[in-house]
This record gives C-alpha cells, sequence and structure tokens, in this order.
C-alpha cells in the first residue's frame, strides 16, 4: 500500500522534454546576450576592488552562453527551466551582492544575528562608490532583462508541467 502511494505523487519531471515557443526562445536567447553584454563593463569597474566576485560574474555570464545556442535553434522546456532558474538565481545573487557592497560602504553592522559582526572591509574602497550614472542603468536594465527572462520562462514552462499533472492524476 506504501508503495503504490508513493507511485502517484506528483514529481515536477519532464520525461518527453518537448519543444517549446521557438520564436520566443529567440526573444530570450537575444536577453541572455544583453545581460551578459551589460556585465562587462561592470565586470571590468568592480576587477580591481571584488577580484574574486568579479572572477565569479565571468564565470556565470560564461554558463548563461551555454543556453543561448539552444534556445535559438530548438528550445525544450528543460531549456526554459534551466534559462529562468539561472535568471532568477542571478537576481537573488545581485539583490544580495548590492546589500552586501552598500553595507561595505556604508559600515553598516549585521546586528540580526547575536554575536555575528561585519565591520569594513580592509579596503574600504576609496574608488569605489554606489553604482551611478551608466553602471546603474546597466544594472536595472539587466535586472529588468533577467526579470522577462523568468517570466517568459514560467509562462512557457508551466503550462507543460501543470499538462503533465493533470495527465498523470487521469491516468
Amino acid at each position: 500500500m506504501a508503495a503504490s502511494a508513493a507511485a502517484t505523487v506528483w514529481r515536477p519531471t519532464l520525461p518527453d522534454n518537448p519543444v517549446r515557443a521557438t520564436a520566443a526562445g529567440k526573444v530570450a536567447a537575444l536577453l541572455v546576450l544583453a545581460c551578459v553584454a551589460a556585465h562587462i563593463p561592470v565586470l571590468l569597474t568592480h576587477l580591481p576592488h571584488f577580484p574574486g566576485t568579479s572572477v565569479l560574474m565571468l564565470a556565470l555570464s560564461c554558463a548563461c552562453l551555454v543556453c543561448v545556442g539552444h534556445l535559438w535553434t530548438k528550445p525544450t522546456i528543460r531549456d526554459w527551466a534551466t534559462t529562468g532558474a539561472l535568471a532568477a538565481g542571478m537576481l537573488v545573487l545581485h539583490a544580495m551582492l548590492m546589500v552586501s557592497m552598500m553595507n561595505t560602504l556604508t559600515g553598516v553592522a549585521n546586528t540580526a544575528t547575536p554575536g555575528h559582526r561585519h565591520r569594513l572591509a580592509s579596503h574600504t574602497m576609496d574608488a569605489a562608490t554606489p553604482a551611478s550614472g551608466p553602471l546603474e542603468l546597466l544594472f536595472y536594465g539587466a535586472s529588468a532583462l533577467a526579470l522577462i527572462q523568468v517570466f517568459l520562462a514560467v509562462v512557457i514552462v508551466l503550462p507543460t508541467v501543470l499538462r503533465g499533472q493533470s495527465q498523470r492524476t487521469a491516468a
């Protein structure tokens, strides 16, 4: 009895991985390229002050490039899900990095956790100020493009996942 109950539990898997929304895939591929291009000036600006973060940014941007070819030619549900997950992850990472950098620049300490305090970094980044001008536009523009990528991925993947769920429960 326990085995049959476990077999009827719905899991969000996509075994057939159909091709979906090829025209939207081309738009998503262009959005990915625009986001990667927006990271180049930011990467060059932050490299002297944040070399580790800059290398991480470069690696993650290159990871996004892998999806471009798939999205352009035959975007499958897995490609859409991967693109959406990477874009959502980048948005979360951007938010964390911006809060971290602003706290470093302003000297704000984390008082939420007892015994856990942050101090100013030993390199107080006299030259690194909060994003302004073109860099700020790039940040918000790339974030908006990533939000569009997440929206496209959800709109395309969700109906397929829900359709698969209803087919499994009907059988």
